[in-house]
């Protein structure tokens, strides 16, 4: 398991690609400044990117930004809005 500042160095290196994609995406750079915050946020917590070796990372930093950049402005991500059917 890595520690807090092993996950901040590696969350670092991915900084520039994940608002590249953000970007491209969006269109727009604050948008796509505080799409790639909140997608480094979310990879910090997600033990799946972290049990992915590096050359494997990119794909699925990619697959996370789509899912925040392509959800409509005041909607819910997927696994929030199931989460909200009873």
């Amino acid at each position: 398991m890595l520690k807090f500042g092993q996950k901040v160095a590696v969350l670092r290196s991915c900084e520039s690609i994940t608002y590249t994609i953000c970007l491209s995406m969006l269109g727009d750079e604050a948008a796509a400044c505080e799409a790639a915050k909140r997608v480094l946020a979310e990879l910090f917590q997600d033990p799946e990117f972290w049990k992915r070796e590096e050359p494997q990372r990119q794909s699925y930093i990619m697959r996370q930004c789509f899912g925040f950049c392509m959800i409509p402005k005041g909607g819910m991500r997927q696994e929030a809005a199931s989460s909200c059917v009873s």
